[in-house]
């Protein structure tokens, strides 16, 4: 996919109309202080609803669309939130996660093509207690992605099982799900 010419205006109306907002910020439960990387991060959206109730919190933004990292600039510098740093780079960089609290995906981890392989690199580098939160498309929602690319909950279970983590919380909603995993416990 060209991430560059991505529309982002009919991401924001998806959730804008299907997600809640007090509903996505409850189920993350990002403390202030804790950091959260928001990997495919689009316009920023969740990037600045996390920052901004939690100004001692480090938000960090992963887009690698320049259109979508121009929009996360414009909207820091409109917010004057100074909690916000923007990394341009591919999600599917091998990367350390040990410093992130959350690492939080929204409508992306579908996208990916390193999905085990991400997957693989947290277990291994995330602390005790961090937390992965997903939202996904259902399988058979009447918005979103082709059901064919669409990751379902069982399938999302097994790779995230497979690799060292338990889910510890779920929520349906009319075309999504969110899942919250914990890292097993390291010996």
């Amino acid at each position: 996919m060209e991430w560059d010419h991505f529309d982002y205006s009919k991401v924001k109306e998806i959730q804008e109309r299907f997600l809640p907002q007090n509903e996505v910020v409850s189920f993350v439960a990002l403390k202030d202080g804790e950091s959260l990387l928001d990997v495919g991060a689009g316009d920023g959206h969740y990037s600045l609803m996390f920052a901004t109730p939690n100004p001692n919190s480090k938000i960090t933004a992963i887009e690698i669309g320049l259109n979508g990292a121009k929009r996360i600039k414009e909207m820091i510098s409109q917010s004057k939130l100074g909690n916000i740093r923007i990394l341009e780079e591919d999600a599917c960089v091998k990367r350390d996660y040990s410093n992130y609290d959350i690492i939080f995906f929204s409508t992306v981890f579908h996208d990916l093509d390193c999905r085990e392989e991400l997957v693989r690199s947290m277990s291994e580098t995330m602390h005790d207690g961090a937390r992965v939160v997903f939202i996904e498309f259902k399988k058979d929602a009447d918005v979103g992605p082709p059901a064919h690319i669409r990751i379902s909950e069982i399938e999302l279970r097994d790779i995230m099982e497979r690799n060292g983590f338990n889910l510890v919380d779920s929520k349906g909603m009319e075309f999504h799900y969110m899942h919250k995993y914990i890292i097993k416990q390291k010996k």
